[in-house]
């Protein structure tokens, strides 16, 4: 067993090439290979984003890439693809992986449910230890044709073979503590930090003040049932003087357009503004987005128990935040007052929280209280509680709850 003080070297999986994870894991590891013990590593995939490769730690981008579902002809093959990549990933990340003894930890930003658990024990039969991010403690979305409680079993088997698991708030330790009941790793809070903007971006996002008269709301990420957009939808309706953007992918299609497309259409028949922006937005793109908007709308159902990474994207942009309370948002918005809280699925309660926020004329307090949380929810404190558990793994004495 190596010493408390002795340098962790970790490397990192998180085979996405683009988009939220690959951009949290460059803040995160960016933020730990500033702390002398620590020698990250990072392995992704061989399409990783130019920007995520150049970082102050080492880049392994090895792994195979994910063909797009667009270039395949059925949903049949579609599958049979999927079935076939996730399983050559892993093997592909073993092979590397036996020829670095020097790595003690492997840290999962990312994993394949029904592969996972026997991933995780072939990493500890080289002697590592294993760690897992559990940003979302059911998935958005469960499989089709699989029974949920299948997936979670899966989950529980895997996360119980880790050394440690991270979550984002305190909230999502006490449902990931519940999750997994007797038995379980510890589990350690790393809240999620606050998105990097250039000095460009900052600039381009006029004062809080103006925004709010603007009264434009923004919704923003992937569009699944879990997000709420629907009951956003229905709030408009008695929100006449309010724009609405609608920014982001759909990943639940039968559900975007029977109930998301609709509502939209008799909204503008109306004579509403609403934009609808069904894609990918850039990360280049993102100010000038935020820019426009007066507020961020969260609306998230009862079935969300995660931390949004968007909501970080809120606070770096310096725009207020709408949210239903539910998962991780919970805490962020009870320790912070950095916009307006309704209760889950209450469409009403939605409408209201908008108007208060818009109406209660706080521009000065919730600058105060946005800029207080991105002091809180730095990459620099988030590193250091990842550090301090990589520490515990490797030979100290002190335990998480």
């Amino acid at each position: 067993m190596k010493g408390a003080n002795d340098v962790c070297r970790v490397c990192m999986y998180t085979p996405t090439a683009s988009g939220g994870h690959a951009r949290y894991t460059w803040e995160l590891m960016s933020a730990l290979s500033r702390i002398p013990d620590c020698k990250p590593e990072l392995v992704s995939s061989e399409t990783l984003e130019a920007r995520y490769r150049s970082a102050p730690y080492p880049v392994h981008a090895i792994l195979p890439s994910l063909t797009h579902r667009s270039e395949f002809r059925t949903k049949l093959t579609w599958a049979a693809s999927r079935l076939m990549h996730y399983p050559r990933c892993e093997r592909q990340f073993l092979e590397w992986l036996r020829g670095r003894a020097d790595i003690g930890i492997v840290h999962f930003q990312e994993q394949t449910t029904w592969l996972a658990e026997s991933l995780y024990r072939g990493v500890r039969a080289m002697g590592k230890r294993v760690f897992y991010t559990v940003h979302n403690v059911r998935p958005h979305a469960y499989p089709p044709l699989i029974p949920r409680s299948m997936v979670d079993d899966w989950d529980r088997q895997a996360w119980r073979q880790c050394d440690g698991l991270f979550v984002l708030s305190e909230q999502l330790r006490e449902d990931l503590a519940k999750f997994l009941g007797v038995g379980r790793p510890p589990i350690y809070v790393a809240p999620h930090g606050i998105w990097s903007p250039t000095e460009a971006q900052r600039q381009a996002v006029p004062g809080l003040g103006e925004r709010l008269r603007g009264k434009r709301l923004l919704f923003f990420g992937n569009i699944r049932r879990n997000k709420g957009l629907d009951l956003l939808l229905r709030a408009a309706e008695s929100l006449p003087e309010y724009s609405l953007t609608i920014a982001g992918e759909p990943r639940e299609l039968r559900y975007f357009e029977a109930e998301v497309v609709p509502a939209v259409e008799r909204l503008r028949a109306a004579g509403r503004d609403i934009r609808l922006m069904n894609h990918f937005i850039p990360d280049d793109q993102l100010a000038a987005l935020f820019a426009e908007h007066s507020a961020f709308v969260l609306p998230y159902t009862t079935d969300f128990t995660a931390q949004s990474g968007v909501v970080f994207m809120a606070l770096t942009y310096e725009i207020p935040v709408i949210a239903s309370a539910v998962g991780g948002l919970r805490d962020l918005l009870r320790e912070f007052r950095i916009g307006s809280t309704f209760e889950p699925q209450q469409v009403d309660g939605l409408a209201r929280a908008v108007r208060q926020l818009h109406e209660a004329a706080r521009g000065d307090e919730l600058s105060r209280e946005i800029r207080r949380a991105k002091d809180r929810y730095s990459w620099d404190a988030a590193a250091e509680e990842t550090a301090r558990a990589y520490r515990l793994a490797n030979g100290g004495v002190e335990r998480a709850a």
